[in-house]
Order: structure tokens, then C-alpha cells, then sequence
């Protein structure tokens, strides 16, 4: 209780701090470029100040801002973060402040003169001075520009004890748009399984408001893109050294397998990068992902959504020898949207698909065909077995129960693909639970349930398989377009300066910029899939 009521005055503290700058400030129109040049008088007239000053300015608590913007501030070294677009050559126009307009903020190298691209690349410090002109006193401080978004967040809790926690947060785009930050209260928790053992921690964040008379309410707010959501998971991408596996997956899975024409849910997540800061402190690289819930795949009343977290043996007597609220531990399944665990009536969808599969083939074929959405089916296991995705076979697995006009249609949604393209799961925290196996390339991905599907033909399964996999690599799974997606997601985590500062910044965590490994086990992949769609469609 007195916990619950701490984290709640918390919020109520941040909220009141945050209320005037996300109500009152409004942000200037979208400002032009920069000129090549067009900072040369700041510089000259910084230096001089610089050579005549003393460099006795205090700046442990100083406050920067861009655009009238407060900017994240790594303390350690006293360096502030502005987000840019390293796509565009030309530098954003804007005006850097001390926040309350005190002190005068001057750029001490004109950065207009750079490279930009390459400026952001390498991460470099651009140095500035801020001057106190009432005490005739100096300082300087750094600003570095990076290619990705930036997550700042304000609480006061130890994150290295505190597993549940309140403060503030402000979400910024690149600093050449108009609306480019966006600011909440929020509610948040650590989240993972074997990932809670990494020192970079996962977190699910939660956006909240507070009515005048201390209600706390949802805050549904699109972050960074995506679609409008409460919340929000921030994915710490520890243990993959390419740090594009998840991206990579996530975008190859929306183009074929996530939206269906004739459905407009989306049966899957997004996710962009972003940097984050807590308390003054970088914290690295992460991801920001929609949660798939109830809102992402529109599940209405009497409609249903599992998610497999553990490996555990499924058998139906196991749904009544125990409680519901022991079914993750015994059966290693959650159910969404209900209130705390469900009741028994809840989980008889779900029971339906386990006592599908304990049946003899004759049954199991034909309520298969009935449960089934078979496109959905072909997607997914296409999916995995293109990827190796070895982990999502017993776990890391969404099952939406959506209602149709007679019965139900079982859909399948993936999660968590870091464990893929040559990467799999081994029982060593020494090695981060994760080890490379590219002799997987060329083997068959066993998952029991689907091989069944498929052996017993399931609504002429074999044949939507292969001829779905030949469509899909005309275009979609192509090498030419498997590599240009690739090839966008290191550009975004390596030519930001966001790879290597991640780095430094966790060096126990793997961090390779050679993604080879990918590319080899890739090419055999796909070797080996054709090969097997071919004797499928001689079959």
C-alpha cells in the first residue's frame, strides 16, 4: 500500500512539473535550413569571449534547450543530444538557450561547415560555450547529433532497485519537424524473461494523465509514428550483436504477413529506435514497440487473446487440475484484456486449440480446417521457418480468437525475433542465452503442430505454401528486397552514432557492425527453403 501510494504521488509530481510545458509552450513553425556559413559570427564572437573569461560557470544542473526545447543531457560528460535527419544533407535551422534565458548558449565551432552525415556518423562533440554575462563567467559543454529519436525520461526512482516506477516522459523526432516532442506522465515497469538478468533493462510504459481532481486516466498518444497507444514496450536489445534482427523481422513480417486485404486488423507490431536517457544518465539503444493487444488486433467482446511467454508441455487435463492464475507457470500461457487472470470460461478457446491437437487425424484434420484462418497459417510458418525461428515454436507466440459468424478463426502472431537468422536459444547466461548456429541454415524447422497441418494437407495447405512462396519471392522476399531492408535498419542503427555510443556504453552486450553472419546464413536459408518448396509442389 504504501508503495502503490508513493508511485502515485510520484506521478502526481511529475505531472504538475510537466503540465506548464506541455500546455503553455507552443512550439515555432518549421523552421528552414541552415546555410553553409551562416554561423560564423556566433563562433567568432564565443571565441573571444572563451579566450577572455573565466571558465568558472557552474554547469552540473544546466538546462539547454533547441527550439525552445529542453534537450536530454548525458551528465557524466556534460553532453546534450539534439535529434536531426541524417538523410538530409542541410543542418536544421534553430536557436540553442540556457533554459530560463539567463545564461546565453553560443556555438563555439560552426558545425554549418560540416559534413553532416558524417558528423552524425562518428558521434562527434560539437563544442559550445555558455556564457553568464552578470558574473562574467564561462563554460563549455558539448552537443551531439544522432540520427535517431530520443527518449528522455524524468523519475525518481533508483531504475537499479525499482522495478516499478512513475515520472516523465518526453518523446523527440527530429528536431526539423514541427511537432517534434511529445510529453506525457507515465507508469512503468521492468519487463522480460531471461532479459531481466542483462544490466540493460526492458520496460513497458505506461502514458498517463491526471484529472484536476487526481484521477489517474489512460494517455493514448502516437509516439514516433505508430499508432495511438497508452502503451508502450522499450525493448533493451541486449543480446544481438547486428542490433537489427527485430527491426529487420518486424518489417519483412508487416509486408506479407501482418495485414491481410481482406482484414483490416494488423496482425503484428512496429517498431522504431530510439536513444534513451533516465535521470540524466545514457542508457543506450533501444526499440519501441506497439504492445499487440486488444486495440492492435480490434478483439471485441467475447473474442480472445493468448500469449505463450514459457515452454511448457500443453495438455488439456493440466486446465483443470489447476487454477487460473497458475497457467502461466503450468502451462506458460497469459491471457490479454481480462481482468487478472480470466476465469475458466475465458480460457475455453484456447483449450479448444490444445485438445485439437490430442486428437486422432481424421478429428484434428477437419476442426483444424474450421479453427484455421489457412492464409494466416501459411504466413506464419513460411515466416518462421524463412527466419529459423527456433524460439517462437514453444513461446513468443500471440493466439487472437476472433469470432466469426458461426465460430471462431485461430490466428497466429509472432513476437520477440531476435533469436533468428542463424541466432538461437542456449541455456549459458554466460553467453547471454544465445549462441550462432549456422548449420541451421539447411535444416527443417521442427514445430509438431503445424508439421501436422501440413502432413495431413489441411485445407489444401501444401499448395497455398508453396505457391505463396513462390509470389513472395518475386518480390517481398527477394534477395534484392530482403537486402534493401537490411540495409536500412544498420543504416539507421550505425550511421546514427547510436551503435557505437551503445557500445561504449554496455560493452559486455555483443556489437558486431559486420552483419556477414546474417547475410551467409541468409543466402543458405533461402537455398534450402526453394529446395523444399519444390519437392512440396511435386508432392
Amino acid at each position: 500500500m504504501v508503495k502503490k501510494l508513493a508511485l502515485f504521488c510520484n506521478v502526481l509530481l511529475f505531472a504538475g512539473i510537466f503540465f506548464f510545458f506541455a500546455v503553455y509552450r507552443k512550439q515555432p513553425d518549421t523552421p528552414s535550413s541552415l546555410a553553409s556559413g551562416s554561423l560564423s559570427v556566433q563562433v567568432q564572437e564565443a571565441n573571444a569571449l572563451y579566450q577572455s573569461l573565466p571558465k568558472t560557470l557552474e554547469t552540473k544542473e544546466l538546462r539547454v534547450c533547441f527550439r525552445e526545447e529542453e534537450l536530454a543531457c548525458d551528465r557524466s560528460t556534460n553532453t546534450f543530444y539534439l535529434p536531426v535527419n541524417m538523410d538530409e544533407p542541410t543542418w536544421e535551422a534553430g536557436t540553442f538557450t540556457e533554459i530560463s534565458k539567463e545564461l546565453e548558449v553560443l556555438p563555439l565551432e560552426d558545425y554549418t561547415t560540416f559534413d553532416k552525415k558524417k558528423t552524425v556518423a562518428e558521434g562527434s562533440r560539437v563544442l559550445f560555450l555558455v556564457w553568464d554575462k552578470k558574473a562574467d563567467s564561462c563554460a563549455t559543454i558539448d552537443v551531439v547529433f544522432t540520427g535517431l529519436s530520443i527518449t528522455r525520461i524524468e523519475t525518481d526512482a533508483n531504475l537499479e532497485i525499482d522495478t516499478v516506477f512513475a515520472g516523465s516522459v518526453v518523446f523527440y523526432q527530429d528536431c526539423g519537424q514541427r511537432n517534434w516532442t511529445l510529453t506525457s506522465a507515465f507508469q512503468a515497469k521492468e519487463r522480460g524473461q531471461t532479459t531481466r538478468e542483462f544490466p540493460k533493462k526492458g520496460y513497458r510504459l505506461n502514458l498517463i494523465s491526471i484529472t484536476p481532481t487526481g484521477v489517474v486516466k489512460e494517455n493514448k498518444k502516437s509516439v514516433l509514428g505508430m499508432r495511438s497507444s497508452d502503451s508502450w514496450i522499450f525493448y533493451a536489445i541486449y543480446s544481438d550483436e547486428s542490433k537489427v534482427r527485430d527491426k529487420l523481422n518486424i518489417e519483412l513480417w508487416n509486408e506479407f504477413g501482418a495485414s491481410p486485404q481482406e482484414n483490416q486488423v494488423h496482425f503484428g507490431t512496429h517498431m522504431e529506435y530510439t536513444e534513451l536517457f533516465v535521470n540524466g544518465e545514457y542508457r543506450g539503444l533501444y526499440g519501441i514497440l506497439e504492445p499487440i493487444d486488444s486495440t492492435q488486433l480490434s478483439i471485441f467482446e467475447h473474442e480472445y487473446l493468448y500469449k505463450r511467454t514459457y515452454g511448457r508441455e500443453l495438455r488439456s487435463e493440466l486446465f483443470d487440475e489447476v487454477p487460473t492464475e497458475e497457467y502461466l507457470g503450468v502451462l506458460g500461457m497469459e491471457i490479454k484484456g481480462r481482468e487478472e487472470y480470466g476465469s475458466k470460461a475465458d480460457w475455453e478457446c484456447f483449450r479448444r486449440f490444445v485438445e485439437l491437437c490430442e486428437k486422432d487425424d481424421e478429428d484434428f484434420a477437419e476442426e483444424a480446417e474450421i479453427l484455421l484462418d489457412i492464409d494466416n497459417f501459411t504466413d506464419i510458418w513460411l515466416y518462421l521457418q524463412m527466419i529459423y525461428g527456433e524460439d517462437n515454436i514453444y513461446k513468443n507466440m500471440f493466439f487472437a480468437f476472433k469470432k466469426e459468424t458461426r465460430d471462431y478463426r485461430l490466428y497466429l502472431i509472432p513476437w520477440d525475433v531476435d533469436l533468428s537468422w542463424g541466432n538461437i536459444y542456449v541455456d549459458d547466461g554466460e553467453k547471454l542465452y544465445t549462441t550462432y548456429a549456422p548449420e541451421r541454415a539447411s535444416a527443417y524447422l521442427k514445430w509438431p503442430f503445424a508439421d501436422r497441418v501440413l502432413s495431413l494437407d489441411v485445407g489444401g495447405v501444401k499448395s497455398l505454401v508453396a505457391k505463396k512462396w513462390q509470389t513472395l519471392r518475386e518480390g517481398t522476399l527477394s534477395e534484392e528486397h530482403i537486402e534493401e531492408v537490411l540495409l536500412e535498419c544498420t543504416h539507421l542503427v550505425q550511421d546514427s552514432g547510436a551503435f557505437a555510443r551503445d557500445a561504449t556504453r554496455w560493452p559486455l552486450s555483443p556489437h558486431s557492425s559486420d552483419t556477414k553472419n546474417i547475410r551467409m546464413f541468409m543466402e543458405e536459408r533461402m537455398v534450402f527453403m526453394d529446395a523444399y518448396m519444390d519437392k512440396i509442389e511435386v508432392e
